[in-house]
């Protein structure tokens, strides 16, 4: 079984082509390319928003790109082009001619460095399209990059350093992707805090964590989402979509309609139907659909593809094949030490002496030889923990707080 995952650990095959796009990734961030590129991960933000609307109209394509040798090239937007010599994939966002040559422009949405040159990961990216353009026969003297913000286009001058540099980047990046895990975050880099994967990363924390900084975790604040879960617990109703919106109806009566982009989670009582249109709607949007009992018991879960941590599970599967305890022990014995922080905060007097047996059994945990063992162990300190924690509910102890304040019998009931 070792022997079986080694092998596939070794097999990790990495695509030919690295897209420009993630090279610019990369020369930022060398973890958020892995993150993004490898384990496809994302998250929205305004940044990226913002970005996604200044590329409306290039995205939109447009215009012809015919070979230096079909015909003169004017302008053409969303131009793909690829090369395996070079390991490089790109779409232009808008390629011009410009005397007998043709010049790329690249759309950013922000604006340039202080002294008015590009930044460098921008660079990266526009001169990886100009040695394509180069691979395919157009003659390429400079590129261009479009900051929206200031509506100026910077140009960029392909020098020997920029092409190394470039070529450089191409090489690490599929190096970085052929590892298991991604590189460690930047140290206290201001780049973090607008980062659209802070939330995923966490910086500080992993640095913090790994001996790598000292100093206190910045506040960095994760995006919280103004979507919301829709509930739909009339009987017989259909969810389907229509354009951006999820509507709600009964025998073709429109019960409710709202924006998808609103939409966190579907919940759905009894005898919902949720049409093929809009699961689909949903699954592209990460919106799952959970499937509950008329009187609200969760019967199941209907979801697009599961997360694409594709190196955190094949690391899972490693660890599981070696057969090696280390973890779990130390998982379970928190799990025992958590629970017996919050007996001892809410418990009182009536559980004060039984909490001494979790601390026991988080000892054991900890030094248990054998799976089975552990799973005793977990068992036994979940039993005590379900048992004492009825002493110390903190809906009797507020009900019980109430009725010595007056509250009577409505107070009592609830105890109840």
């Amino acid at each position: 079984m070792n022997e079986s995952v080694e092998i596939m650990v070794q097999r990790i095959e990495v695509p030919e082509l690295v897209p420009a796009r993630m090279l610019n990734e990369y020369a930022y961030c060398p973890r958020l390319f892995f993150l993004e590129w490898v384990d496809s991960l994302w998250a929205s933000s305004s940044d990226t928003a913002e970005g996604d609307r200044r590329h409306r109209r290039v995205d939109a394509g447009g215009g012809a790109a015919p070979l230096p040798d079909e015909g003169e090239l004017k302008a053409a937007r969303s131009v793909d082009l690829a090369s395996e010599r070079l390991g490089i994939t790109a779409k232009l966002d808008l390629l011009e001619g410009s005397d007998g040559g043709v010049v790329p422009i690249d759309t950013k949405k922000g604006r340039p460095g202080r002294d008015g040159t590009p930044w460098e990961a921008d660079a990266v990216q526009v001169c990886a399209q100009v040695l394509l353009l180069r691979e395919h026969g157009y003659a390429v003297e400079r590129g261009e990059i479009f900051y929206a913000e200031t509506r100026q286009r910077v140009a960029v001058e392909v020098t020997p350093e920029l092409v190394t540099r470039t070529m450089r980047i191409v090489a690490e990046a599929r190096a970085t992707a052929t590892r298991l895990a991604p590189p460690p975050p930047l140290r206290s880099d201001p780049k973090c805090p607008r980062c659209s994967l802070v939330g995923i990363c966490l910086p500080d924390e992993v640095n913090m964590l790994a001996a790598r900084q000292d100093s206190r975790p910045r506040r960095l604040m994760a995006a919280d989402p103004d979507a919301v879960p829709l509930y739909v617990m009339e009987p017989g109703s259909v969810v389907g979509i229509d354009g951006g919106r999820l509507t709600v109806s009964k025998y073709r009566e429109m019960l409710a309609s709202v924006r998808l982009i609103d939409v966190l989670k579907v919940c759905a009582y009894g005898n919902v139907q949720v049409t093929a249109q809009a699961m689909r709607a949903l699954f592209e949007r990460d919106v799952d659909i959970l499937h509950f009992s008329y009187g609200g018991w969760l019967l199941g879960m209907t979801t697009g593809l599961p997360s694409k941590n594709v190196m955190l599970r094949i690391r899972q599967t490693t660890a599981a094949a070696r057969g090696g305890l280390g973890e779990p022990r130390r998982m379970i014995a928190g799990k025992i030490k958590n629970c017996r922080v919050l007996l001892r905060r809410n418990g009182g007097d009536a559980v004060t002496r039984r909490v001494a047996q979790l601390a026991a059994l988080a000892d054991q945990a900890r030094q248990a030889e054998e799976a089975a063992t552990l799973l005793g162990i977990e068992g036994t300190a979940a039993r005590l923990y379900s048992m004492l924690s009825r002493r110390c509910s903190p809906v009797r102890t507020a009900c019980q707080a109430r009725a010595s304040a007056g509250c009577g019998t409505a107070g009592r009931r609830q105890t109840r």
